[in-house]
């Protein structure tokens, strides 16, 4: 009995390691904005700012590529809408604004995410990778609006197949140009102090 609980152990932990082995990767890529390196004094705090973000994208998906004639689609976390919204309040933080409820807020700022999409084409000993990010962030105030139109492209080629790994690091790539480009960016700013209610 003792001899066969053993064998029973031993098949069952080799099962559990094989599977663990043949385990496909995870369908879902993490993204983690950077903070914003420089900070503003308060001289905007008067200024309550409410950040909305919208998935306008025709696809849930932000990649999808075939292998062994099977479909993967990948997705992001968080949400590419909650993800932009979080880069645009931190953002808006450090420049001096307060962020606070609609109810409360003196200026709506919309973003848009047009497009958060990694195209792979594979051959048979090639493949290619185009990242591509585009947002549309609008101000809206009481005394007027504005729109502003931000993204960054990246193309990356290699040899055989393109894995999860290489396609996170193109998207990646895009998502830290994008994030810079917002945080550089002053016309946002000057918005909403030129249209806060």
């Amino acid at each position: 009995m003792r001899l066969f609980n053993k064998a029973i152990f031993a098949v069952l932990a080799a099962s559990s390691l094989l599977l663990t082995a043949c385990q496909t990767p995870s369908n879902t890529l993490t993204f983690t904005p950077q903070a914003p390196s420089t900070f503003t004094s308060g001289s905007q705090r008067a200024v309550t700012v409410n950040v909305m973000g919208k998935d306008m994208r025709s696809q849930p998906e932000i990649s999808s590529y075939i292998r062994d004639n099977a479909l993967f689609k990948l997705s992001a976390s968080p949400s590419v809408d909650a993800l932009f919204q979080q880069v645009v309040q931190q953002d808006l933080n450090s420049k001096g604004f307060h962020i606070g409820a609609p109810s409360a807020s003196n200026t709506n700022v919309i973003v848009n995410v047009r497009d958060f999409y990694a195209k792979v084409d594979q051959g048979n000993l090639r493949y290619k990778i185009s990242a591509k990010i585009q947002l549309e962030i609008n101000v809206q105030g009481g005394r007027g609006n504005f729109t502003k139109n931000l993204g960054a492209t990246r193309t990356t080629e290699g040899a055989f197949t393109a894995s999860n790994d290489e396609i996170k690091k193109v998207l990646d790539e895009v998502f830290k140009d994008t994030v810079t480009a917002i945080y550089a960016d002053q016309e946002v700013a000057n918005a909403i102090r030129q249209y806060a209610n």
